[in-house]
């Protein structure tokens, strides 16, 4: 039975399909086709790079099966993209491998394969990359600053590198100084209500971006825990 959502983009998304297995190639070709999305297909890193066109992709499918999310990252073309991770049907994908996945720099890990949530699950995506892509104001607390339109972050003057999961998540504790926010509430805001994550990846990119803004990670002065509840964001 052939899976097709009812709400179709009205411009052609171009979503950058990478993976050396022409079998799943296929499969997902045809099934994002048929959803309204056009594909660039690369089938490694160094083929991705290779690619002009890939500046107009707006989301990457990745084979998790290779080893490629940093080098996709640091390319200042498409770094800054949603990327998720796909698990071909049929092949394991622990619990362990998706918080490593995550922590290395995917938005979203896919252990199984079932296309109507994944399908919404693009969809969301691509709609929160549009709304990150419109110019906002900046945000700044403490020694904190955000430039939401050019994707700048720096500390005290120091620029700040973070992967696009990261971004965000500070960009919702920064519209939300000074407030507590539970777990729950994060995962909604940044990962959205319509995906089920576990919030021990919460606290992975949570321990991420620590490390890259707090004076000493290891005591936390930035963003604080709320035990039992979440985390908040001081303003001084």
């Amino acid at each position: 039975m052939q899976t097709t959502l009812s709400a179709i983009p009205f411009e052609p998304t171009v979503i950058l399909l990478v993976t050396h297995d022409e079998e799943l190639a296929a499969m997902l070709h045809h099934l994002l086709r048929t959803n309204g999305y056009n594909i660039l297909r690369a089938t490694s890193a160094h083929h991705v790079c290779s690619l002009e066109q890939r500046r107009s992709s707006t989301l990457a499918v990745v084979d998790r099966r290779q080893a490629i999310i940093t080098q996709l990252r640091r390319d200042p073309l498409i770094g800054h993209i949603p990327m998720v991770a796909l698990q071909p049907p049929g092949q394991p994908c622990t619990e362990d491998d998706m918080v490593r996945d995550l922590a290395e720099g995917y938005d979203v890990v896919f252990p199984a394969f079932s296309h109507r949530e994944w399908l919404a699950i693009i969809k969301a995506l691509i709609r929160r990359q549009a709304l990150l892509s419109t110019p906002a104001p900046e945000l700044r607390a403490n020694q904190l600053h955000m430039n939401v339109a050019r994707y700048e972050v720096t500390m005290a003057g120091r620029p700040v590198q973070l992967t696009p999961k990261e971004f965000r998540l500070l960009q919702v504790l920064l519209q939300h100084a000074g407030q507590v926010l539970s777990r729950q509430e994060l995962l909604n805001l940044v990962w959205g209500e319509d995906y089920a994550l576990e919030e021990h990846a919460l606290d992975v990119h949570i321990h991420a971006l620590r490390h890259k803004i707090e004076p000493d990670s290891s005591r936390p002065t930035v963003i604080l825990t709320i035990r039992g509840i979440g985390y908040k964001l001081l303003t001084s």
